[in-house]
């Protein structure tokens, strides 16, 4: 019948664009892009700071608002404790932050979670940053997701990245030309290439246009990012490994002194008091002046850091190892 075979003429032609879309991705996994290099060096640079530490030790897990934020040189100096910063990109999601944390820890170390905001209300679907840089740097962890997981990976990969994949395998990329280099990280893993003295109008300017974080809303009790900070704990608590948390470094706003947002940090407590974790300090002893970051939302310049480490050491010092 007519109908039908156009149907199936349908069907074939989709069929035949799933296999030449599936083939495309295959063809392109482990072609290094440019977009993901910092990310992986400073990935290389932190696991070989763990496997060389051989005491107890504290190991600061989160996204770049840590990287930028907290020194960890400074901690270990303090307090004479090995400390590595293991803070990378949030951009990467909370899952796989999580996950490759997971190798640097040992019996007897203590974690410390300044999570991001956004890690809270994390809805599990793979962000383009995840997408790019399982691609090009790590497709054994996507190897080992479940099908479902795999599924929504792939079916999220845009159609510009698996171009871009296949241009690199046949052509290294430019290097970019950006402050983000792993150059930058000291022996415990600390962002040193944000100083206040380097700062140019462009990073000034961009400070001065950032409003306040849309992820600071409404009191959250469950979620997928949730779901997965709970994995992590359980699995710190079964090998030995003590876990606390506090707040991310970010810009302070009026607007979070609202009944909506103070609800979301009280929600945020909750979710720690219920699986026993202890938080330091509160949401605004970590919020501070435009005047002190670099050039993001969260990125402090050093002397911000200085001062931001300072206060978290009189608040850490009774838990480290």
């Amino acid at each position: 019948m007519p109908y039908l075979r156009y149907f199936q003429s349908i069907f074939s032609g989709l069929l035949i664009s799933c296999l030449i879309f599936l083939f495309a991705v295959l063809f392109q996994i482990g072609a290094p892009t440019e977009s993901s290099r910092w990310t992986d060096e400073i990935y290389t640079i932190k696991s070989n700071i763990a496997n060389s530490i051989k005491t107890p030790k504290l190991v600061i897990v989160a996204g770049s608002n840590a990287l930028f934020g907290i020194s960890c040189s400074q901690i270990h100096q303090e307090t004479f404790v090995s400390c590595l910063n293991g803070a990378t990109y949030a951009g990467l999601g909370i899952d796989y932050i999580l996950t490759r944390a997971r190798s640097w820890l040992k019996p007897g170390d203590l974690v410390l979670l300044p999570l991001e905001y956004e890690h809270y209300t994390d809805d599990g679907k793979p962000t383009a940053a995840l997408i790019d840089y399982l691609l090009a740097r790590d497709p054994k962890y996507l190897l080992s997701l479940n099908f479902i997981n795999q599924f929504r990976f792939i079916s999220g990969i845009p159609l510009n990245r698996v171009q871009e994949g296949i241009v690199v395998k046949y052509k290294t990329p430019q290097p970019w030309n950006s402050y983000y280099q792993s150059e930058n990280l000291n022996e415990y893993g600390d962002e040193t290439g944000n100083r206040k003295a380097d700062i140019t109008q462009k990073e000034i300017k961009a400070i001065e246009k950032i409003n306040y974080n849309n992820n600071i809303g409404i009191s959250i009790t469950s979620s997928h990012g949730m779901n997965s900070i709970i994995k992590f704990i359980t699995w710190c608590k079964s090998h030995n490994i003590k876990v606390i948390a506090t707040w991310p470094n970010t810009i302070w706003f009026d607007v979070y002194q609202e009944p909506k947002q103070q609800d979301f940090f009280k929600s945020i407590e909750h979710f720690y008091q219920r699986l026993g974790v202890t938080i330091l300090g509160k949401s605004e002893d970590f919020m501070y002046d435009k005047s002190m970051f670099y050039d993001t939302i969260y990125h402090l310049h050093d002397l911000g850091v200085n001062h931001r480490t300072k206060q978290l050491i009189d608040l850490i010092q009774p838990y480290l190892p």
